[in-house]
């Protein structure tokens, strides 16, 4: 049975009123991926032994794109497994296989659709092919995911600016729709297969900032960076491209805002070395914003502000449910236009904060900000600091220290941005 992310309710008496706080930073862009549990293969007839391997294969490429990671297959039975199970007895990751060797379990709902396409039977004979398409249930795959220990990444996902300088032929260029559209088309489908939402320059030569393909090959980010501006990415992946030796030697650069990290490799075909980018900035990507089990994965409090109305409220809690770092959300008091809530993160803070800032409905608020906004605000409606308590006044401690101020209770303060 799925887990169900739950919601405690306690009695709600206070008003909802304005209060007043300084938020920092921007908005980003987050892309919401569509269809991110929804796959397609053509198969050859519509029998159920078809859509069960069918299903197999398309549940390793489902697993790869919502964990964010390939390494996920290294968790897949061996290939004699669906054969001969008996013989995996031992092992103690039977149970796991049984679960992925049956991937039709996953499956939601399934349909097939003619196609005037060919495919090629084991005879070496061709045959018209089917387009079997695969509805995995969300809720069904990530308690599955959890189960191996693996990343869940949701479906707001950073949109990625991809910079790529070509050596080639026709010498040097920067790869965009119009200087090489069958390259580029090659990039969004394997951002689609990826579940990375991704971009390239479309603006003719002439429009694009000058010097950006020098600076790309210079290696002068900074300016690189400043012209990717105009895109409003929430990263930039930097590539140059060049042959040598009759390979393709290929430097990739990814820009987070916070970090940078960089890959080296070698390609025998443009279509490696372009899967060489996307495979590092998604894996790169994910262990940022992937829920993670070994990343401080733990109950915390939160401090919210800004909730007006009774639909902020709505609003807000429907939002935190969405987010794949988040397993349950439990309202514990309520004091004006504040919350304080407790969450169960199946990542830590640092992976909760840095999923949030992709669409900056939540902000995060310093505490000393806060403080120095006036006498400190909790929610028994006191204001001021706690005195100190004189001799046999324990229960009064008791009662001082539950009841004290509101910014000393939480592990980090947001404030909740209205439609």
């Amino acid at each position: 049975m799925s887990k169900v992310k739950l919601i405690k309710f306690p009695l709600l008496t206070a008003s909802w009123l304005l209060v007043i706080f300084i938020a920092l930073g921007q908005p980003l862009h987050a892309d919401r991926i569509d269809g991110l549990y929804s796959l397609d293969a053509l198969v050859k007839d519509t029998r159920d032994s078809t859509r069960a391997e069918a299903a197999r294969d398309l549940l390793k490429q489902l697993l790869v794109r919502v964990s964010g990671t390939r390494r996920v297959l290294e968790q897949f039975p061996p290939d004699g497994f669906a054969d001969s199970p008996e013989d995996y007895e031992d092992n103690e990751a039977f149970s796991l296989w049984q679960q992925l060797s049956n991937a039709q379990r996953w499956v939601s709902q399934y349909s097939y659709e003619s196609t005037s396409e060919l495919i090629e039977l084991e005879s070496g004979e061709q045959t018209q092919a089917y387009r079997l398409q695969l509805e995995f249930d969300p809720e069904s795959v990530k308690n599955l995911l959890q189960q191996m220990q693996a990343p869940v990444w949701g479906v707001s996902r950073p949109k990625t600016l991809f910079l790529i300088a070509l050596e080639g032929r026709q010498g040097r260029y920067l790869v965009t729709p119009r200087t090489n559209r069958p390259l580029t088309n090659l990039l969004t489908e394997l951002g689609e297969e990826r579940g990375l939402p991704l971009m390239t320059p479309d603006e003719p030569a002439s429009q694009l900032p000058e010097g950006l393909l020098s600076d790309i090959w210079g290696g002068f980010y900074p300016e690189v960076l400043q012209a990717s501006q105009a895109y409003q990415p929430d990263a930039v992946a930097i590539g140059r491209i060049y042959p040598a030796s009759g390979r393709w030697m290929v430097s990739w650069q990814l820009h987070t805002g916070v970090d940078r990290v960089s890959q080296r490799s070698q390609a025998r075909t443009l279509g490696e070395a372009l899967r060489s980018g996307v495979d590092f900035a998604t894996e790169s990507l994910s262990q940022r914003y992937a829920s993670s089990p070994d990343q401080g994965a733990g109950r915390y409090r939160l401090a919210l502000s800004n909730i007006r109305e009774v639909e902020d409220f709505s609003r807000l809690l429907d939002y935190l449910n969405r987010l794949s770092v988040v397993d349950q959300v439990d309202l514990l008091k309520v004091s004006k236009d504040q919350l304080l809530i407790a969450v169960d993160l199946r990542g830590g803070m640092d992976q909760l904060k840095a999923n949030l800032r992709l669409d900056g409905r939540l902000t995060e608020t310093s505490f000393f900000s806060l403080q120095e906004t006036g006498p400190s605000q909790d929610f028994s409606g006191r204001q001021g600091s706690n005195p100190s308590p004189g001799p046999g006044a324990q229960e009064d401690v008791v009662a001082e220290e539950e009841e004290r101020p509101f910014f000393r209770q939480v592990d980090a303060w947001f404030q909740w941005q209205q439609d």
